[in-house]
């Protein structure tokens, strides 16, 4: 995506296109490898991090509703729910690792969206921080697909 693409879209769009971009970027690296409701629940967590620094002056519901709405224009209904609720089991240190990971990951990328495209960048102080390495705006060829890939 070169900027002067970028600048035509709004937030949505731009928030749209990161998710999908992370969606395809899920299945090409796990594919058959990881059940399909865990891609899920990567995915609404990426998503979750991604719009939190737009949404961080908001309800709480109002930042679910945002992220209900997003997942839904990708994964039917009863997929989005299920990702929305799902709760790693106890033993699975892998998922829950990778879901810190992968919401650090989209929180990073909120920040360099906002930098990138408002004039007020809204201030969100980030739990992962140290997971996902400075908040600083970074623009990337293809951000969803490179930070995943890591």
């Amino acid at each position: 995506m070169s900027d002067d693409t970028a600048i035509g879209r709004s937030l949505s769009e731009e928030i749209g296109y990161w998710l999908e971009s992370a969606s395809r970027t899920l299945e090409k690296r796990y594919g058959n490898g990881v059940p399909l409701a865990k891609q899920d629940i990567l995915l609404a967590h990426y998503l979750y991090g991604l719009t939190a620094v737009v949404h961080a002056g908001d309800a709480p519901a109002a930042h679910l509703a945002a992220v209900r709405s997003y997942l839904g224009r990708l994964i039917p209904a009863e997929r989005v729910a299920g990702a929305l609720q799902a709760v790693p089991e106890a033993d699975d240190t892998w998922l829950e690792n990778t879901l810190d990971r992968v919401e650090a990951i989209g929180e990073k990328q909120g920040h360099a969206l906002l930098a990138r495209g408002a004039d007020i960048v809204i201030p969100f102080s980030s739990r992962h921080a140290s997971v996902a390495g400075s908040a600083e705006p970074v623009i990337e060829r293809d951000p969803p697909k490179e930070a995943l890939s890591q």
